[in-house]
C-alpha cells in the first residue's frame, strides 16, 4: 500500500524551458529566472523607474509609485515566462495590453513605451547575466545560448503593448469624437448653458475662436445617403474648416471662412458637392449665434423647389426665403389667394397656374407668354380672366397681382407640379 502523500515532502519541480509546458530538461536560463524571482525584484525595479524617469520626459510626468508598480509587473511577467511559471504568451499578455492602453491614456506615444520596455528587458538580461557569471564556465555558457528566450519574449510584449496602445488610442479617438459630437449638438441647438458647463470651445471643434463663420444646410436625398459627401475633407483639402452633424433632417455644418474667403466663395465648394438642396445662413461673427444662423440656413434651403440641386443664400430670394420660413402658413395664403382655382380638376387648375406663373415670369406679355406655352395670345387671355373670376383677383390691380405672385412663388416652392413645366422655371 502506498504511503501517504505528505506536504512537507513534497518536492518544488525545478524551471523548466519557456515554452516547454513543464517537460523536459532543466534550463539554466529557467533557474536563474527562478532565483531572481525568490529574491524580490523591488531593488531592480526601482532601477529601472530611475533610468526611465532619467531618460524620458513622458515618464517624469506620470506618478512614481504607480510606475514602479508597472516596471514589477512586467519584471515579474519577464522572468516568469523564463522560468516556465507562465507556460504560454496569451497568459501573460493581458497585463501587457492593459499597460499599452494605459500608456495612449497617458498621452505617452508608442515608441517611447516600446523604449521603456526595452529598458525592463535590458535589466532583465543584466540580473540574469550577472547571476550566470557566478555559475561554472559551461552553465553561463548554456545560459547565454538560452538567452534567445529573452528577446522572443520581448517580441511577444511588444506585439502586446503595441495591441493595447492602439485600442487605447482607438477608444480616446471614440471618445474625442463623441465629445466633439455633443458640443456641436449643444451650439447648433441653442443649448448654450450646456455647451457653457461642457467647457465649450470652438476650437474643440476644430473651428477657429473668431469668425466669420456661415451656417449650412443640406437636405438628405436619399435614406442613408450624405446630402454632402466627404464634404469637411473636401474643405479642408482647401483650407478652409468646419464642423458637422448629420441627422435624419438633413446635413448642418458651421464652416469658418476664414480671413480671405467670402460666402460666395464657400457657395461654390459646396456646390461642387451637393447631391440635392443646400442653404446658406449670411455670414455672422458671433458663434453663440450659430443656432438662428442654422435655422435661416434651413430656411434658405427650402428657397429651392423640391427636387432641385443646388446651394442658395438667405438673401437670395427674400420673398422666396418669407414663404419658406413657414410652410404650413405660406400653404395655407396661396390656397386662399387662388381661391376656387385650387378646386378645380388637376388639368384645368394646372393649366391656368401654368399661364398666370408664365404670364408673371414675362412681366405680363401676353404674347410671350403664348409663345412659350405654344398657344394664341388671345387664349391666354381668356385663361386668365377665367383665373380672375375663380380666384377674385382683378390683375388690373398692383395689389392683386402682388398677391397671385406671391401664391405663385408659394407653390412653386411647396408643390411645384401644380404649375407644370412652369412650376422648374
Amino acid at each position: 500500500m502506498p504511503e501517504p502523500f505528505q506536504p512537507d515532502q513534497a518536492r518544488t519541480c525545478p524551471p523548466c524551458r519557456p515554452g516547454d509546458g513543464g517537460a523536459g530538461r532543466t534550463s539554466v536560463l529557467g533557474e536563474v529566472a527562478a532565483e531572481l524571482l525568490d529574491g524580490g525584484l523591488d531593488a531592480l525595479a526601482a532601477e529601472v523607474v530611475q533610468q526611465l524617469r532619467t531618460a524620458e520626459k513622458a515618464y517624469r510626468r506620470l506618478d512614481a509609485v504607480v510606475l514602479l508598480a508597472e516596471v514589477g509587473v512586467l519584471l515579474d511577467a519577464t522572468l516568469g515566462r523564463l522560468a516556465g511559471e507562465t507556460p504560454s504568451a496569451d497568459a501573460s499578455a493581458t497585463e501587457v495590453v492593459a499597460l499599452g492602453r494605459r500608456r495612449a491614456e497617458q498621452n505617452v506615444p508608442l515608441a517611447v513605451a516600446l523604449r521603456g520596455l526595452r529598458s525592463v528587458t535590458a535589466a532583465v538580461w543584466r540580473a540574469v547575466a550577472e547571476r550566470a557569471a557566478a555559475r561554472p564556465a559551461e552553465e553561463m555558457a548554456a545560459c547565454l545560448q538560452e538567452s534567445v528566450a529573452l528577446w522572443a519574449v520581448l517580441d511577444e510584449q511588444a506585439g502586446a503593448l503595441a495591441r493595447g496602445h492602439d485600442a487605447g488610442l482607438t477608444a480616446l479617438l471614440d471618445a474625442d469624437r463623441e465629445r466633439r459630437r455633443v458640443l456641436l449638438d449643444a451650439l447648433v441647438d441653442g443649448r448654450l448653458g450646456e455647451w457653457s458647463r461642457l467647457g465649450g470651445s470652438l476650437v474643440r471643434l476644430g473651428l477657429p475662436e473668431e469668425g466669420p463663420y456661415v451656417a449650412v444646410s443640406a437636405e438628405p436625398v436619399a435614406a442613408g445617403a450624405p446630402a454632402l459627401p466627404g464634404v469637411e475633407e473636401f474643405l479642408a483639402g482647401h483650407g478652409v474648416r468646419s464642423a458637422w452633424r448629420t441627422t435624419a433632417d438633413g446635413t448642418v455644418g458651421i464652416v469658418a471662412i476664414g480671413e480671405w474667403r467670402t460666402v460666395t466663395s464657400i457657395r461654390e465648394l459646396l456646390g461642387a458637392l451637393a447631391t440635392g438642396r443646400v442653404g446658406l445662413s449670411r455670414s455672422y461673427d458671433d458663434a453663440l449665434q450659430t443656432s438662428a444662423a442654422v435655422a435661416r440656413a434651413m430656411v434658405a434651403r427650402r428657397c429651392l423647389p423640391a427636387g432641385a440641386v443646388g446651394v442658395t443664400a438667405i438673401d437670395d430670394d427674400p420673398v422666396a426665403a418669407l414663404l419658406a420660413s413657414s410652410v404650413e402658413t405660406s400653404t395655407e395664403v396661396s390656397r386662399l389667394l387662388l381661391g376656387a382655382v385650387m378646386e378645380l380638376p388637376d388639368v384645368e387648375q394646372q393649366t391656368l397656374l401654368a399661364t398666370l406663373a408664365t404670364w408673371l415670369a414675362t412681366n405680363g406679355n401676353s404674347t410671350e407668354t403664348g409663345r412659350l406655352l405654344f398657344c394664341h395670345r388671345n387664349t391666354v387671355r381668356n385663361r386668365l380672366a377665367r383665373l380672375e373670376q375663380l380666384s377674385g383677383q382683378s390683375l388690373e390691380d398692383p395689389r392683386s397681382v402682388a398677391r397671385l405672385f406671391v401664391a405663385v412663388e408659394a407653390l412653386r416652392l411647396l408643390d411645384p407640379s401644380v404649375l407644370g413645366d412652369a412650376g422648374s422655371s
